[in-house]
């Protein structure tokens, strides 16, 4: 139980990672030191205000979704009352 909870948290992990680095939320870069030196320099950069803003739309996107959502199953709803309502009639 423990192995497949750990494989999925990894999982999980490398898809946001994944996201992060499609949707430029990471970034990755690299710099030789000079000839004479081996060293590279890698720097990783992250973009807090792209996750804000990527964020606020999945949210806005949600809350537009789940309110049409709503609306639809009410509206289903009423139209199942008035088949029960003419059925009893």
């Amino acid at each position: 139980m423990k192995m497949t909870l750990m494989k999925v948290l990894v999982v999980l992990v490398l898809c946001v990672v994944g996201l992060g680095f499609y949707r430029g939320w990471f970034a990755v870069s690299s710099h030789r030191g000079g000839a004479e030196s081996n060293k590279v320099n890698i720097n990783v950069t992250v973009d807090p205000d792209k996750m804000k803003k990527d964020t606020e739309k999945v949210k806005e996107k949600t809350t537009e979704l789940t309110s049409k959502a709503a609306a639809e199953a009410k509206e289903l709803g009423d139209q199942a009352k008035d088949n029960v309502k003419s059925d009893d009639e």
